[in-house]
């Protein structure tokens, strides 16, 4: 214990217990940090975050939708489904309580049933969006418990709901993970030291090591928006543990080694840093560049990895600070119990495998080089990008998830949305328009099952917005107004024939007659007063004509009652002519804007003479009826005054001794009638030539009319054919449809408040994370920008979103990136290597084994996957993962090998340099053994976590590290004998450090 006497150890160790002590206040919630930061997402300029962003400001608020998944065994009864709407009424009354922004049903409109009930009627489902993304589960379980309906299962489900219960997955099991890494790698220290003492100080290490780059890591992510992800910590665990148990077991032997020809623990250490210390470093460098190379990656779940690089960072000066400061304070004490200084560490596999590379470089190379292609050929590229895969069955979550799988659709569990965003009202005829044909134009996609739009909003048209119904109402209208046509037709045409039947022409005759009458009357009563000797005569005469006038005046009266009746048919039926006219004029001013529509015109020359003539014809019949008024109010007078002279007349023949006075009376009454006959003479010569001109307009208008109703139905042919046509599924909405109210519900269900931005819901018919999903939305994106060209939308912003276009972008974003990152990352640690090993060959040999590890453990993990784990697939980022890793540990192993090698052959020849990797992977092969069998135990705990991205992971870095295990020594010492020539230079070079330029062996390659 003297060793403490020296007081930079004391230093180190205070120090170090101040750190972890600052670090462990100092680390913030994990979880939820992990929840609010550390959410998969791509750049903001890919389609789906843009329609993110656009489907905010649609709704107006940043929601999550949470799904409620009422279920039974039977079909839902009629009680069951009242009480789902209660509870819905109840979740609306405690909106504020339970961070409800809006809630869609069944109860909302019947029309949803068809939407939210499965077809075997066994499952109902309620959309509750929830304001915000924070606390997620806690909402949902508030939510849920006062959704529960007895006697249903009720499950809350959703895509974000399922990436939160993923982290909290991942987190449990990386509890497991810790426990089980730790107590394997103690088990396998003991193993190899047989020492209780290593693996505490091991494990004790590296744990502060990973507390305090944990701390770090999360307290960037908090206060510097550093980029994490759910595997930020189970990665940490894994590699600091894996790769600082390797780099310790490094130390130890050859702190071990130094014990055994010194016994100064503290001129031991020393010697230890400066010797394996300058490896471990070398190494450290190498995976330190190699992860921090990927904060040049584009992706923020590529760039979480570079918190690796942060543990590796602190994982160095940790062990090459706290070691020391135990191998100075035991010495041989850290072994306990063992005391076998001179245990012979040489590795029989590694001995011979080199061996066997040595014999036979060309043929054990190639077979090597042939596996490793062949893998590269075979391996499938599909990969599973669906989190809900990650989350275990027995979760409530996935349990809901999988139950709307299978009573819907696959893809109902995550619907797509389109969103088309404008600078302009959508509400109008030509973008509404657009629209359905862009909804009909998405259904007919192969793939798509439902989609719903404002002009479609139950996934199926509404029939009166379309040309094919409002035409074929128009039609019927045309029909009722033909009918209507015919019967003015006929009307018109019966008092045309009434009027003629009246014989105008032979009353006047007979009014003539009358008024000739009156006259030889007046003159007769004029020289009644001449002579008395002519009484008897005149007086005969007065009472014959006046008997013939009373004859007279019965015909005239009833000619003219023919007249007036014909008078009034003529004018009812000109009423109804002038109301048919009124809507048939209505009727083609509405046609006018389809016919413009459509690209089509009707002549409509007769029908703009028709209103002329109506005219025309209405103006005859107001002076007809004027002069019948007159001709009525001359009859009675007439009348009168024939009934006075006839009375007088008889009088006078009675009592011809009253003659003289009843002669005045005749005279005066003669004169009257006379006056009155003479006046309607003249109005009846009048009234005969407008009788005639109103014949004649009859007959004009009747042909009019026939004329209208022929046009009417050429109209009637041609809208017909154009209802069948294509046009006929066209959608066309009156402003006055718009304004009105109609449309009120499919507005605020598919278009925002300010009518700028629609969204069409699309339900697809696979799983929404699926590849084939994915494919659909490829094509979709491009079918449906190449749609909107050269229409009213061709200029607005036209996005998809949803788990299928994030998965979409996802795909594209994390396979272009990934190569794009395994570039950088080899280039990177390339550049370390050639540094490390004063080569640019050996980089090139050692990259190359770690490439064929890689491909043909992914090749043998997929197999392995599928058969005892049932998914054939690998998870999206498991290549990644597995690659980093690889390459990774790959290289720490390179490294070993290679700077034992240099040690040994720094002054040697060619020939004699194969005989060192000989001794330097026999001597290395121990370490990496050990290293290999404790890294696989470490990522083998990975496997009880249950999530499938880790179990994948853990299985291809055993696989790989097996592969590099075996095939490391062998590309190695091949290369080192391929590259010795004989007859070359052998001589002896003799440097002045271990450090030449280039190695022999790069000149002889370069050669």
């Amino acid at each position: 214990m003297k060793s403490f006497k020296n007081p930079r150890h004391i230093l180190t160790l205070i120090a170090w217990i101040i750190i972890v002590l600052v670090a462990i206040f100092a680390l913030p919630n994990i979880s939820q940090l992990v929840k609010e930061n550390g959410q998969i997402t791509v750049p903001d300029s890919y389609e789906s975050e843009v329609a993110s962003r656009v489907g905010d400001k649609y709704s107006g608020t940043k929601a999550t939708q949470l799904t409620l998944v009422y279920h039974s065994d039977n079909a839902l009864t009629n009680g069951q489904k009242h009480s789902i709407n209660k509870k819905v009424h109840k979740l609306n009354n405690n909106k504020g309580n339970l961070h409800i922004d809006s809630i869609t049903s069944v109860a909302d409109s019947p029309e949803s049933s068809a939407q939210l009930i499965s077809k075997n009627k066994k499952t109902e489902l309620v959309l509750v969006n929830v304001k915000g993304r924070s606390n997620l589960q806690t909402k949902a379980k508030k939510i849920e418990n006062k959704a529960k309906v007895s006697g249903l299962k009720t499950y809350t489900t959703g895509e974000d709901l399922l990436s939160d219960v993923f982290s909290d997955t991942t987190e449990k099991g990386l509890q497991k993970t810790e426990i089980i890494a730790a107590i394997f790698i103690f088990i396998v220290l003991v193993l190899v030291f047989r020492s209780v003492i290593i693996p505490i100080i091991s494990l004790l290490t590296v744990g502060v090591s990973f507390i305090v780059s944990l701390s770090v890591v999360m307290n960037a992510a908090q206060y510097f928006n550093f980029p994490i992800s759910d595997f930020t910590q189970v990665f940490l665990v894994v590699v600091l543990f894996g790769i600082g148990t390797d780099y310790n077991i490094l130390l130890y032997n050859k702190f071990k080694e130094e014990l055994a020809t010194n016994d100064d623990a503290d001129a031991a250490a020393i010697t230890t840093r400066k010797t394996a210390g300058k490896t471990l470093l070398y190494s450290g460098l190498s995976v330190l560049i190699g992860f921090t190379v990927l904060s040049l990656a584009k992706f923020s779940f590529y760039q979480s990895a570079v918190g690796v690089a942060i543990g590796i960072a602190v994982l160095i000066p940790v062990l090459l600070t706290l070691n020391i400061f135990f191998m100075s304070a035991l010495g041989k004490k850290m072994f306990w119990p063992s005391k076998n200084w001179a245990e012979n560490n040489n590795s029989k596999l590694w001995h011979g495998l080199s061996s066997a590379a040595i014999a036979r470089p060309v043929i054990l190379m190639g077979l090597i080089l042939i596996i490793g292609a062949a893998f590269a050929l075979t391996n499938s590229s599909q990969l599973n990008f669906n989190t809900a895969d990650e989350v275990p069955n027995s979760d409530p979550a996935k349990q809901g998830y999988l139950q709307v799988q299978k009573d819907f659709s696959k893809g109902m569990a995550g619907p797509t949305t389109l969103y088309i965003k404008s600078d302009k009202s959508l509400a109008n005829q030509t973008d509404l328009g657009t629209i359905d044909d862009l909804t009909s134009y998405i259904k007919k996609e192969p793939g798509v099952k439902k989609v719903m739009s404002v002009t479609q909003p139950m996934n199926k048209k509404i029939d009166a917005l379309y040309l094919k119904d409002q035409l074929k109402t128009v039609n019927s209208g045309l029909a009722k107004s033909q009918k209507g046509l015919k019967q003015i037709s006929t009307g018109l045409n019966s008092a045309n024939q009434q009027l003629t039947a009246a014989d105008v022409s032979g009353n006047l005759s007979q009014v003539q007659t009358l008024a000739d009458g009156t006259q030889q009357l007046a003159s007769g009563s004029a020289q009644l007063d001449s002579g008395i000797g002519q009484y008897l005569n005149g007086s005969t005469q007065v009472n014959s004509g006046l008997t013939q006038l009373q004859a007279g005046s019965g015909t005239l009266q009833s000619s003219v009652s023919q007249i007036a009746s014909g008078s009034n048919q003529l004018n009812s039926q000109m009423s109804s002519v002038t109301s048919q006219i009124s809507s048939l004029t209505s009727l083609m001013s509405q046609m006018e804007p389809l016919l413009a529509q459509s690209g089509s015109s009707v002549n409509t020359a007769q029908m703009a003479q028709l209103p002329s003539m109506i005219s025309q014809f209405e103006s005859g019949v107001s002076q007809l009826n004027s002069a019948i008024n007159q001709l009525n109010a001359s009859v009675p007078t007439l009348t009168s005054g024939i009934d006075q002279a006839a009375a007088g007349s008889n009088q006078l023949v009675a009592t011809n001794s009253e003659l003289s006075s009843a002669s005045s009376q005749v005279a005066s009454g003669a004169s009257t009638v006379n006056t009155g006959v003479q006046t309607m003479n003249t109005q009846m010569q009048q009234l005969g030539t407008q009788v005639t001109q109103l014949q004649s307009g009859l007959s004009s208008a009747v042909d009019g009319i026939n004329q209208v109703q022929q046009g009417s139905q050429t109209v009637s042919s041609y809208l017909t054919g154009l209802k069948n046509s294509y046009l006929g599924d066209k959608l066309y909405v009156p402003k006055a449809q718009i304004k009105d109210g109609t449309l009120d519900e499919s507005f605020d269900n598919y278009l925002s408040k300010n009518k700028k931005i629609a969204q069409v819901t699309i339900v697809l018919k696979d799983d929404p994370a699926s590849q084939s999903a994915t494919k659909v939305m490829r094509r979709l994106r491009s079918d449906v920008k190449s749609k909107v060209k050269n229409t009213s939308l061709s200029d607005d912003q036209v996005v998809f979103g949803g788990q299928t276009s994030s998965t979409t972008d996802l795909e594209k974003l994390s396979q272009s990136d990934f190569k794009r990152t395994a570039v950088i990352m080899i280039i990177g640690i390339g550049i370390a290597l050639i540094f490390v090993t004063r080569s640019i060959m050996q980089p090139f040999m050692i990259i190359l084994t770690l490439l064929i590890a890689y491909i043909t453990s992914l090749g043998i993990t997929r197999w392995l996957s599928g058969l005892f784990i049932g998914k054939s697939l690998l998870t999206w980022n498991t290549p990644f993962f597995t690659f980093i890793m690889l390459v990774a540990l790959g290289v720490d192993y390179s490294i070993f090998l290679m700077t034992r090698y240099r040690a040994e052959s720094a002054n040697l020849n060619m020939k004699a340099r194969v005989a060192c990797i000989l001794s330097a992977a026999t001597f290395i092969g121990t370490v990496v053994i050990s290293a290999v069998i404790i890294l696989s135990g470490t990522f083998a705990a990975l496997i009880p976590s249950g999530v499938m991205t880790l179990i994948q992971v853990a299985i291809g870095v055993i696989v790989g590290l097996i592969i590099i295990l075996l095939t490391l020594p062998i590309m190695m010492s091949a290369y080192i004998k391929l590259t010795y020539m004989p007859g070359g230079n052998k001589k002896q070079k003799k440097s002045k450090d271990n450090s030449s330029d280039v190695s022999d062996t790069d000149k002889k390659v370069t050669d």
